[in-house]
């Protein structure tokens, strides 16, 4: 039985979030990539599915939704992570996070950071902000087209576009189970990230979807694929 959603305010970073609770001993966060929310159709609907077996809370990353502040392009926004990974922890759940593209990078740079993640899901997540490495505007793109057109309006308050990336030193500080997925008809996140990742990762699992769009809209290229693998390494 999934139950009903309820919002709430985590305290310290003040981002908003949505919480699917039934008491039980394991939890998932659910973290969008850039443009998203939480309420978004993707990110309900993978929350839906998780919440049958395992609370599950979804947030808005800062300068996103309903969050205030600025988004800091990776640097900081890790702490809205750890705060909702620490929210389903302090009654001694064991708390897994699905990371979709930068809210990838975001979860990654939390367990770095000490977060008790004990499971970290990446679904088409960035190493670097390099994602212009390729030739984006080809066939993958015009195929993200019709989701992309039913996402709706977006907020983002952000800073100036910065570098950024996951340093060696923080990718070898993680030592918990990864998942990395690939979509390989990804239009924005070539392969070279899920190598990197999955390489850099020393206990990483990595999993090609042939075909497979970009973070979020994996969802609707192939969203029983990503289920059945977000089911069986989450437990």
């Amino acid at each position: 039985m999934i139950p009903a959603p309820r919002s709430l305010v985590l305290p310290v970073s003040e981002a908003a979030a949505t919480l699917w609770d039934a008491g039980r001993p394991s939890g998932v966060v659910l973290v969008h990539g850039l443009l998203g929310r939480r309420t978004m159709h993707e990110i309900v609907a993978i929350a839906e599915l998780l919440a049958e077996r395992h609370d599950v809370l979804a947030l808005d990353v800062r300068g996103h939704g309903e969050t205030p502040g600025r988004f800091t392009w990776g640097r900081e926004e890790w702490r809205e992570v750890a705060a909702g990974v620490d929210h389903l922890a302090a009654t001694g759940r064991r708390v897994a996070v699905v990371g979709f593209s930068f809210g990838g990078f975001h979860a990654v740079r939390a367990a770095a950071h000490g977060a008790p993640i004990e499971r970290l899901a990446l679904i088409g997540a960035p190493a670097d902000l390099r994602v212009l490495d390729h030739f984006p505007l080809g066939p993958k793109l015009w195929r993200h087209l019709p989701a992309m057109r039913g996402r709706g309006r977006r907020r983002l308050s952000a800073e100036i576009p910065r570098r950024s990336s996951l340093r060696d030193d923080e990718l070898a500080r993680v030592k918990i189970p990864v998942l990395v997925v690939h979509g390989e008809g990804d239009w924005l996140i070539s392969e070279r990230h899920a190598r990197r990742l999955a390489g850099a990762l020393s206990a990483s699992k990595r999993l090609d979807i042939p075909g497979g769009f970009h973070g979020e809209y994996l969802v609707h290229s192939h969203g029983r694929e990503l289920a059945e693998a977000l089911r069986e390494f989450l437990g």
